[in-house]
């Protein structure tokens, strides 16, 4: 009974999250002193706590105390802080974060005035003899390799505190730590001084080994009870508080709100509307988010457009408030995946802005809210071991040509074929470098408002744009307990935006409060037919091909396409098909009859997966939704399987037999990875039908705006091909009538500037600039005449056939040679000559005669290095002399073609690499030829074999198997040849 226990605490370990110094994996660390019974641990990473959201996960799984820790740097030696309270860690928060402010910042100072809730240990004299009888709560620190400061402390009679120090599990790593602190210095392994990196200890002893170190100091050993584990998190979420009248709450305020809005979606309020609404206020009162409600809503009237997505477009509540657009009861939106009495998630929307106005969505935010009072999250970025590779081989000096020859003959041939030993040497490293974190960067659209300071909270650092920046990504900013709010840039919604701002120029406007897309006829049977280029996420070939199986083109099918058509659901689809077009079928079990009647049967979206679960195993609501987010994180340890025992036990209890359970459990598992609740998917379908109307009624608007904004899924080649075979005309870039940006009048698409690769911004801004003050050029001698640009400008707009209006007979050549000969403009841009005849002023741009010369096959190759597509062919023009002698179908002749074999030239639009269930690489690859695209695929043997001839944007002969897949054409390539080989 009296038998001494043996110390089970260990205290100042690293981990990967000391960036570019440690090369433990927290998981390896956990592991470790979990195998040695430990019982208490205390992490202190390099002036950072990045790393503690995960560590307090690996702890709780583990049964580890964790203590909330920090090593603080100065250069006269480095300090451990332990965080006891929360007004400790509020402190160290603040700390961190000036030190991440500014790299001078000591943290001594405010340590001598006040370190309350901290507890500092240092193996530093310097430091030791400055905090000591300040008050602080202070040790000397001793470690297995450092016992310097037991004289300094003896004599200051501060007391000893035994620390591990450790950053490496084996002396092994040490290499590993090398390559780190060179990528970090930006310098090479052999370049390293011996104050740059550490040359011995640093290991993390076994239990016995450490206590036998500190035997001589058992005071040291007692001393490390006294600290006790904290957890600083909170337990109430955290998101702002919302200001408001004497008069009114922000209950009250909310409801007026949502009332108000209520009235402007529905007209009249009926019964059905009264009761969502306010069954959804009493959850959201009663869980006490009413200021959240409000401060989105605050937001999304910062701009004209939007798109409310997630599982928050399924309230009637951010409907009304216009945070969402999507009825949820016109389409039978699940509220509960968004909250729940028993959810204890906090409520979580995604907002899309327009791409191009998000930065200043989120400036009028922080302006707003308060600077201190808002921070993004973060992105811990990792190493991947391809770059992982190059950056070790980097630290051992070779040059990039050798480093790509060797990667070469690795990624196809594998590692043993490298036989160098300094090869091997790089790879064993950068294997161990693979998935450590890297380095902190900005989260896309993530954002925190909290009530007090965020400093308070959280560490923060800035960002490369200027903004003050969470610690931690997603997960670990959840963790803390803040309420995230994701807003997001959407090129879609810019192009919508445009394109409405375009048909107003032209006198067409549409009334966006009664424009109901998703009813218009003829969106409908063009989206049947898998007519979507450019259309908002259903452009790819997967998607058009889906589109084309199923021959359905209304809302409801979109939004179950839209959800569906994710990789890990593959082989559902084509059931999924089939039912559509009439197979029967009997639900798995008949309590999932009304869950998955309009879907066919088939789990499909997210909530499927929970809903399934409390129908067939009796989960909680609260369990179902944590069997959701686990099996959509891919994590298949112990938490799936703890969560696939109690499936299977209550489907048991509840009378489902085991091949029903084990059917219905592998259609479950199909949701790992990215998958999206039924609210998403719908609000997604109604931009995708606001752009498939715009695309149907107005295609050269909509094209014209789909180029502009630059993010859709192909590049600029394939949507002025898509445009041709839409009937629409291609005019430009012209120097008269181009603006920056694509533009349409009628059923012209006119190409911007902007499309010229090598012109400068600034030429553009004084092109467009001098025709608003002075009109339209007359002839080419004009233009130097008028306005100064540089030579480098003036070849990139020849090249691109700017100038062809106003010299139809002119070579280009001759053209730039006359451009740089004329006497250039004089003034100063901006400056008229004050006597010179006034030149008429155009304000409408008058689209240019059509150049009907032909162009030598030196200015089209040039026009197409230039623009990257050419204005008035497609780019197989430039291989005519090859093509003569071949003999092909044309890609518009497919149809006719079904089940043989056919020769067809492909000009290549995009490809898809996937993995088959046997791990082997294949893909799909979109071709297109003068008259058509279409769809093939390589399986794995082929693929190969070929793939090297995919890498280039050379024409290739296809040799394959037409084919008819439900509807939908492809072909099975049997060969490709390089065209003329």
């Amino acid at each position: 009974m009296g038998q001494h226990l043996p110390m089970r605490s260990r205290l100042a370990l690293s981990t990967a999250y000391s960036l570019l110094f440690s090369p433990v994996s927290v998981d390896e660390l956990f592991d470790r002193l979990q195998s040695m019974q430990v019982t208490q641990v205390a992490i202190t990473d390099r002036d950072n706590l990045y790393g503690y959201p995960v560590y307090r996960e690996a702890a709780k799984e583990r049964g580890i105390s964790l203590i909330c820790a920090c090593l603080l740097t100065e250069k006269t030696g480095d300090l451990f802080a332990f965080v006891q309270d929360q007004g400790g860690y509020e402190l160290l928060c603040k700390l961190i974060s000036k030190r991440n402010l500014d790299p001078s910042f000591s943290y001594l100072p405010t340590l001598k005035e006040t370190s309350e809730g901290l507890v500092l240990a240092t193996a530093s004299s310097a430091i030791l003899t400055q905090l000591a009888g300040t008050g602080a709560k202070l040790y000397g620190a001793i470690s297995p390799d450092s016992l310097q400061i037991i004289t300094t402390a003896k004599k200051l009679t501060v007391p000893l505190l035994a620390v591990d120090g450790a950053f490496l599990l084996a002396e092994s790593q040490r290499e590993v730590h090398q390559v780190l602190r060179a990528i970090a210095l930006h310098t090479s392994v052999g370049a390293l001084t011996e104050h740059e990196y550490c040359q011995k200890g640093g290991i993390l002893l076994e239990q016995r080994e450490w206590e036998q170190s500190f035997a001589p100091w058992p005071e040291a050993m007692e001393h490390v009870q006294r600290l006790k584990p904290y957890d600083p998190f909170s337990s109430s979420l955290i998101f702002p508080t919302y200001p408001v009248t004497e008069k009114r709450s922000a209950e009250e305020e909310l409801k007026y709100r949502v009332y108000q809005g209520a009235e402007n979606r529905y007209g009249e309020i009926n019964d059905a509307i009264m009761e969502r609404i306010e069954y959804e206020l009493g959850i959201i009162n009663e869980k006490g988010f009413a200021p959240y409600f409000l401060v989105m809503h605050d937001i999304v009237l910062m701009s004209s457009r939007t798109c409310g997505r997630g599982s928050g477009a399924a309230s009637i509540v951010s409907y009304s408030l216009f945070i969402t657009n999507v009825d949820p009861i016109a389409h039978h939106l699940y509220f509960e995946r968004f909250l729940s009495p028993s959810r204890q998630d906090p409520p979580d929307i995604d907002v899309d802005f327009a791409w191009d106005e998000r930065d200043g969505i989120f400036a009028a935010v922080f302006e707003r809210f308060g600077i201190d009072h808002c921070a993004r999250v973060a992105n811990h970025n990792r190493f991947r071991l391809r770059s992982a590779i190059r950056e070790t081989a980097r630290c051992y000096g070779l040059s990039d040509a050798q480093i790509t020859k060797a990667e070469e003959t690795l990624f196809m041939r594998g590692v043993d074929a490298l036989i160098d030993p300094l090869w091997q040497t790089i790879v064993r490293i950068a294997s161990a470098l693979d998935r450590l974190p890297k380095e902190i960067s900005m989260h896309c659209g993530g954002l925190v408002i909290t009530p007090k300071e965020v400093t308070c909270y959280a560490p923060i650092l800035r960002s490369a744009d200027g903004y003050p920046l969470l610690s931690w990504e997603k997960d670990g900013t959840e963790q803390a307990g803040f309420v995230k709010i994701d807003l997001l840039g959407n090129r879609s919604l810019a192009v919508i935006r445009d394109t409405l701002q375009n048909l107003r120029e032209e006198g067409v406007s549409i009334d966006e409060r009664t424009w109901q897309p998703a009813e218009d006829a003829d969106t409908i049977n063009a989206l049947a037919c898998g007519n979507s280029m450019g259309v908002f996420y259903i452009e790819s070939p997967a998607m058009r091909q889906l589109q084309k199986k199923t021959g359905q083109g209304d809302f409801a099918h979109i939004v179950i396409h839209s959800s569906i058509i994710r990789p890990a659901a593959n082989k559902y689809i084509n059931e999924y098909v089939q039912r559509l077009k009439g197979k029967r079928w009997e639900p798995l079990h008949p309590r999932l009859a009304y869950i998955l009647d309009e879907t066919y049967g088939i789990l499909c979206y997210q909530e499927d997966v929970s809903k399934t679960a409390v129908a067939l195993a009796g989960f909680s609501q609260a369990d179902a939704d944590q069997l959701r987010k686990v099996i959509a994180k891919k994590a298949a340890g112990k938490r799936l399987q703890a969560f696939r025992d109690q499936f299977f036990a209550g489907c048991h209890a509840g009378g489902v037999t085991t091949p029903v359970a084990e059917q219905i459990w592998l259609m479950m598992l199909s949701f790992d990875g990215y998958s999206f609740c039924k609210p998403h998917s719908a609000s997604y379908a109604m931009v995708s039908f606001q752009s498939a109307y715009l695309r149907v009624h107005h295609p050269a608007h909509f094209m014209a705006a789909v180029l502009t904004n630059q993010g859709g899924y192909y590049r600029p080649q394939a949507y002025i091909s898509e445009a041709r075979r839409m009937g629409l005309i291609i005019a430009g870039p012209d120097i008269n009538i181009s603006r920056i940006t694509y533009w349409a009048e009628g059923n012209t698409l006119i190409i911007g500037l902007m499309a010229i690769a090598e012109l400068s911004r600034k030429a553009m801004k004084r092109i467009i600039e001098e025709r608003k003050q002075g009109g339209r050029f007359s002839t080419l001698e004009e233009v130097p005449l008028r306005i100064s640009l540089d030579r480098e400008d003036l070849v990139a707009l020849v090249a691109s056939g700017a100038f062809d209006s106003l010299a139809p007979e002119r070579k280009r050549s001759e053209q730039l040679r006359l451009l740089l000969t004329t006497t250039r403009a004089n003034q100063s841009y901006g400056q008229a000559d004050l006597f010179a005849t006034p030149l008429p002023y155009c304000k409408k741009e008058q689209l240019p005669v059509a150049v009907h010369r032909s162009f030598s096959e030196e200015e089209l190759h040039r026009e197409f290095s230039s623009l990257g597509f050419l204005r008035n062919h497609h780019p197989l023009v430039l291989y005519a002399h090859l093509l003569r002698s071949v003999h092909r179908i044309k890609a518009c002749e497919i149809d006719q073609h079904v089940e043989r074999y056919v020769t067809l030239i492909g000009y290549q639009i995009t490809q898809k690499q996937v993995l088959t269930k046997t791990g082997e690489s294949m893909s799909f690859v979109s071709f297109e030829d003068e008259t058509a695209l279409y769809e093939t695929v390589l399986f794995p043997i082929l693929y190969n074999r070929l793939y090297p001839l995919l890498a280039g944007r050379w024409p290739l002969l296809v040799f394959g198997l037409v084919k008819n897949d439900e509807g939908a054409l492809i072909i099975e390539v049997q060969n490709l040849r390089k065209l003329g080989s």
